[in-house]
């Protein structure tokens, strides 16, 4: 029996779930996007859109062009959580989920007679007709069946929509010969030019490369690793520690000058500050990013970064990104990003002898108060014209709180 893993790919998922809200839109080419603006970009897209070439980064403008008919819907991310709690709740009927990797993909480990390909396939269909019985029939989900979860995820992508695909380990090499390097989670476009380098085009063609070598393309350990990933054995997990907290927007019209765009980048600090306390981190590094929206030959994109003395306080970390704002170029701007690095976890912080404590109780009140209510209850005055021209975005890879 090899089979010990069960992965589950939610289908073009927000716009699934905006069409499970309106089933009128099912088998229609739909698009969620930030804002309702031709100049923004779609953030996702349901498979009849994306029949017609539209995907994650198409203007508005573009779509429409590709896809004459296709509904925009304005994001947002409270109702994607909502569906997420659903939809654990549903699988957990039939398997225990191991792992939640974002807001829609998890993974179960099979035990025992589970791991018998009748068992197995019969688990994945009870979780596909409990998703749609129970929830819409819009939520349809492709699963992947596997000796390691790494495998899975790979069987997961291999039929979309409403897929079911299973490896044994011994079909390993023949079903996923054709597949290319791009289609393995981890390898992107610059590992994939390391493959291509070595005239590597095709899984086959990655199997036939020794674990010396395939070490020395990742360069280390990493290499190593995938050798024996793609083989299908189970490995251990890898204790990865978070780097970095991030938040971007891209701006509405009417927010992208310089003073304008001001409020946005405080109201994404605070939004990141407060993870960042929720997480029990402290931040010694942050950057500012900003995009341009001009036609300028060269400088497209400026960024810039703060040093900090170990610090979860938003004050803080605002008053130096203020200094930063100082120095962006005036310019039209279309998207602004902020990112806390460098992140020293709570058991590892090193006091300062200036700490305020009164700061900290501060943080918290603040913290306690968003918590209870919703959030902005109590904001940085800078932030409030935000507040009022919020759009929404939504998370891939991380899962909000509903009171974000």
């Amino acid at each position: 029996m090899s089979l010990n893993w069960l992965f589950l790919d939610l289908n073009s998922y927000f716009a699934s779930v905006e069409q499970a809200e309106r089933p009128e839109l099912q088998g229609r080419p739909v698009a969620v996007v930030p804002m309702l603006a031709d100049t923004t970009c779609c953030l996702a897209a349901s498979y009849p859109a994306k029949r017609r070439g539209v995907k994650t980064g198409t203007t508005i403008r573009d779509a429409k062009r590709l896809c004459p008919g296709i509904v925009f819907i304005q994001a947002d991310h409270r109702k994607y959580v909502r569906y997420h709690k659903r939809i654990l709740e549903v699988v957990d009927l039939h398997l225990p989920i191991k792992k939640v990797l974002s807001i829609d993909e998890m993974a179960c480990e099979l035990i025992g007679s589970e791991r018998l390909e009748e068992n197995a396939r019969a688990k994945a269909a009870a979780i596909k007709r409990g998703i749609i019985e129970g929830i819409s029939p819009a939520l349809t989900c492709s699963v992947g069946i596997a000796p390691n979860r790494y495998l899975a995820k790979v069987a997961s992508d291999m039929q979309k929509p409403d897929g079911l695909t299973v490896i044994h380990q011994n079909e390993i090499i023949s079903k996923l010969s054709r597949l290319e390097p791009r289609d393995f989670p981890g390898v992107g476009p610059r590992m994939e030019e390391r493959f291509h380098a070595r005239r590597c085009y095709t899984a086959e063609q990655m199997f036939q490369i020794p674990i010396s070598e395939m070490t020395e393309l990742w360069g280390g350990v990493n290499g190593e690793r995938f050798f024996y990933l793609i083989r299908g054995q189970n490995l251990p997990e890898v204790d990865t520690k978070r780097s970095s907290i991030s938040h971007s927007k891209v701006l509405a019209p009417g927010e992208r000058s310089l003073n304008a765009a001001w409020p946005v980048v405080v109201r994404l600090l605070t939004k990141a500050c407060a993870r960042l306390r929720d997480e029990e981190f402290y931040s010694k590094e942050v950057w500012l990013s900003i995009k341009f929206g001009d036609r300028h030959p060269t400088e497209r994109s400026w960024h810039a970064k703060a040093k900090l003395f170990e610090t979860k306080d938003s004050l803080k970390i605002i008053d130096e990104v203020t200094k930063l704002w100082q120095e962006v170029p005036r310019r039209p701007i279309l998207r602004v990003g902020i990112a806390l690095t460098s992140l020293v976890d709570a058991g590892h912080h090193q006091l300062n002898l200036f700490e305020d404590k009164r700061r900290d109780s501060l943080m918290e009140t603040l913290d306690s108060v968003n918590n209870r209510f919703k959030e902005s209850t109590l904001y940085v005055a800078d932030a409030q014209p935000a507040l009022k021209t919020r759009t929404n975005a939504i998370a891939f890879q991380r899962i909000p709180g509903e009171k974000e």
